[in-house]
């Protein structure tokens, strides 16, 4: 069991690094490409009232995200936080797909380079790492009793 534990661990801390990076390389590539970001945010009819503001604070909550991912004890809400965005993003890439495949890709970076269909894979992909990571991480941080009956949570990764 304490090798299960331990592997579970290294695995979360491996889904959050993965996430993390993620994370830091989508802000960023919308900050190096922020006038881009803002007109292609501004080219989505249901998106062009917010456009203005979404464009900072999705790179805000990205780089977040990143932070609470690389802190033990935050870990948990950087995990949930990135399965709630990730799925919001795939559900707005599946909507796109359906109703404005013409319009280009806001993510920035190489992943503009992605078709819509390939993006969203992609981040079923990450949905589902991150969804895996907040099961791993809430196996891994289980209190578990000791000998004595006493409840033992000394789980920080």
């Amino acid at each position: 069991m304490h090798t299960l534990k331990s592997q579970s661990r290294s695995i979360n801390l491996g889904i959050s690094l993965a996430l993390s990076l993620l994370w830091m390389y989508a802000a960023t590539a919308k900050i190096l490409e922020f006038d881009q970001f803002t007109i292609q945010m501004s080219q989505v009819s249901f998106l062009k009232p917010f456009a203005g503001v979404l464009t900072w604070i999705i790179p805000f909550a990205e780089y977040s995200l990143a932070a609470l991912l690389l802190v033990s004890k935050t870990r948990r809400l950087g995990l949930l936080g990135s399965a709630i965005l990730m799925s919001v993003f795939t559900v707005y890439i599946a909507g796109m797909i359906s109703f404005s495949p013409e319009l280009p890709c806001s993510c920035g970076g190489i992943i503009n380079n992605l078709t819509w269909q390939q993006h969203l894979l992609f981040n079923i992909g990450f949905t589902a790492l991150a969804i895996t990571g907040v099961y791993v991480h809430s196996f891994t941080n289980t209190p578990h009793k000791n000998t004595n009956g006493n409840s033992n949570s000394n789980n920080n990764i």
